[in-house]
Parts: structure tokens; sequence; C-alpha cells
């Protein structure tokens, strides 16, 4: 449940809580370090402390490219789903006009309305489970009557041209499943979880760098704590499948709703 409420949030105001908290934790380390070189009770020098701190930084580098790799490959499977599933419906809906009437335009008429339910599904912007849980039951709905639909057809008259049929529309069924799973697959949290750690502890011994020199280097600080926040923020919207400012291209799935739309207006002019 905590993962699900993680994920819900707004990932600019995550990241610009971030930045407060690291600015936060490099002043901490600022004046620890200054406290205890006035006191004269730290035997920790200054290059040990720019040893750690170097290494550290790479650590952080190498853990935000990891991430960065995981959320844009995630990212990208979503975009290519988009098109496949795209092809999938035009298909299935070229070779359902290949089957017998009544079966042909029935199967066509629900294959029109599949395609609006999928380009409503791509402008959602509420991720709740109850809205997500929703959508999916009445996509589920809509396949399993057009399977039923083919079913039928190919107990009625079993031929190639049906069976070829099923297997595009079994293409298709699967294509749904995947951009489900596509969707549920998120960066975990617990990467997210080190990734704040490990950049709490370079601010922090930042902060015990600067603080050895006595002196504050505010602009420098804040400006690493915007540059990982701002990393952070790219990660975190590339991993947002609804709500990120940026998002897979459902243009494929808009286009072939339009074709089929205007299709149908025409033959329903025809036929008049």
């Amino acid at each position: 449940m905590s993962g699900n409420i993680f994920y819900r949030l707004d990932p600019l105001m995550i990241c610009l809580a971030l930045v407060g908290v690291l600015i936060v934790t490099a002043e901490i380390g600022f004046w620890v370090k200054k406290g205890r070189v006035k006191a004269g009770s730290d035997s920790i020098e200054k290059g040990d402390i720019a040893l750690i701190l170097g290494a550290v930084m790479t650590l952080l580098a190498l853990l935000l490219g990891f991430t960065y790799s995981m959320s844009t490959g995630r990212f990208e499977t979503r975009r290519q789903l988009v098109v496949e599933e795209a092809n999938a419906i035009g298909t299935t809906y070229l070779r359902a006009k290949t089957l017998p009437e009544p079966r042909s335009s029935e199967i066509q008429e629900l294959l029109r309305q599949y395609t609006a339910l999928r380009v409503e599904i791509a402008g959602m912007t509420d991720d709740a489970p109850e809205k997500i849980h929703e959508v999916d039951n009445r996509t589920k709905q809509l396949l399993s009557l057009i399977w039923s639909y083919a079913a039928t057809q190919a107990r009625e008259s079993p031929n190639p041209i049906t069976s070829i049929f099923l297997q595009t529309l079994n293409e298709m069924i699967d294509l749904h499943s995947k951009r489900l799973a596509a969707f549920r697959n998120r960066v975990p949290l617990s990467i997210y979880l080190v990734l704040f750690v490990v950049s709490a502890i370079t601010l922090w011994l930042v902060g015990n760098y600067f603080g050895t020199r006595g002196q504050r280097m505010r602009i420098l600080t804040t400006m690493l704590a915007l540059l990982v926040a701002s990393v952070m923020w790219l990660i975190m919207d590339l991993d947002q499948p609804l709500r990120g400012t940026i998002r897979a291209s459902q243009q494929s799935l808009i286009d072939l709703h339009q074709d089929l739309s205007q299709e149908s207006q025409d033959a329903t002019k025809k036929s008049h």
C-alpha cells in the first residue's frame, strides 16, 4: 500500500522536498565539522573527507545512471506497446471484414468500441487503483464479448479465414495484458529510497568538506542539490505512465480510432 501512495505523489513536489532536505543536510554537515575543528577534537583530515566524498559521489552517479536506464527502458516499452496494439487492432479489424455477415459487422462495431475505450484510457490522468480496476474490467468485458462472437463463428463455419482471424484476435488480447503489465512495472520503491539516502549522505559529506575550510559555499551546495533533484525528477517523471510530463505517445491509437470512426460514418452514409 505504501508503494502505491508513493507512486501517486507528484514527482515535482517530492523533488522540491528533496532539495530542501539536501540543503539542510549539507548545512548540518558543515556546522558539525566546523564545531569539531574549532574544538580540536576531530582527527579526520580534509584529504580523507575528499577521498570519501569522491567515492560516494561516484556511487551516486552510478545509481542515478542505473535508475535512469531502468525508467527509460520502461518508458520505451510502454511507447512500443502502443504502436503494437494499434497495429494488432487494425489487423484484426481488417480480417473481421472477411467473416460472413452478420457476424462481420457485429465484430467490427465491437472493435470500434474497443478502440474508443483504449483512446479514453490513454487520456486518463487518474491512476487510482480503483479507477485502473474499473477500466480493466470494461476492457475485459469487451474482449470477452468479441471473443465469444469469434468463437461462435469458428464453431459455425470452421475454415482457414476464421482461424487466421482468431490468431490475430488472440494477439490483440495478449497485448492488452502486456500493456497492463508494463503500466504496473515501475522502478522499485527500494531503489528510490537508496537514492534518497545516498544523496543525503553525499550532501552531508559536502558540508563536512566545506566545514574543514570554515567557508560556507551555499551557492555551490544549492546547485548540487538542484542537479541531483532534477535528475531524480526526470527519472520519476518517466516512471509515471499516466501523470508524467513526459508521456508515451498514444497517437497511433488515436489515428486508428479516427480512421475506424470515419469508415463507419462513410458506410452509414452509403447505406442511406
